[in-house]
């Protein structure tokens, strides 16, 4: 495996198009943390961003052949893993009709917002981050924790590199005033 280091991720991409199964490893190996790190940064929860990454390689192996080149490999990646993301938010949204009554004490605890002085303030930021509307939760992600450029965030999400900018500094202007009204 000291080898697939060495070796960029275009030449892996020929070697698992050609069969060899332990380049592919390798692009997984290369790219499985930080594309955990984002989906549980999305979703906040450690298993269903497991299934995320899962789902996101299978599919990355699956449309291998259909990746063109027009963005990094890596960006390509967190395209599937933030359609991914999307597709179970849908799904949350969906299931959210049901009544309070129909629901344990323990499963409305994630509803109950925890002190800054408690948590600590980067997993209350994370928290705030999972308030954020879907697009500016991306951008923020995609270009903070993930550190994809502006060009490239706005390609994933098809819109222009401005409006990636607009949407991060609305975010992050929304995110500064949740934390003055928390110290507040």
């Amino acid at each position: 495996m000291e080898r697939a280091f060495a070796v960029d991720d275009a030449e892996l991409i020929r070697g698992t198009l050609d069969g060899r199964r332990e380049d592919f490893d390798a692009l997984v190996e290369r790219y499985q943390k930080a594309l955990y790190a984002f989906a549980y940064r999305f979703v906040h929860d450690h298993d269903q961003a497991a299934d995320i990454v899962q789902v996101t390689f299978v599919q990355a192996y699956t449309h291998l052949k259909q990746f063109a080149g027009r963005s990094s490999f890596k960006t390509w990646l967190h395209q599937i893993a933030l359609n991914e993301c999307r597709a179970l938010h849908r799904t949350a949204a969906a299931r959210q009709h049901l009544s309070l009554s129909d629901m344990s004490e323990r499963a409305l605890e994630p509803l109950v917002a925890p002190d800054a002085d408690t948590i600590g303030w980067k997993p209350l930021l994370e928290r705030l981050i999972t308030k954020l509307p879907l697009r500016q939760r991306a951008v923020v992600i995609l270009r903070v924790f993930s550190d994809l450029p502006f060009k490239e965030i706005a390609w994933l999400e098809g819109i222009s590199e401005n409006s990636a900018k607009v949407s991060y500094h609305h975010a992050i202007a929304r995110l500064r005033s949740w934390v003055r009204e928390k110290d507040g």
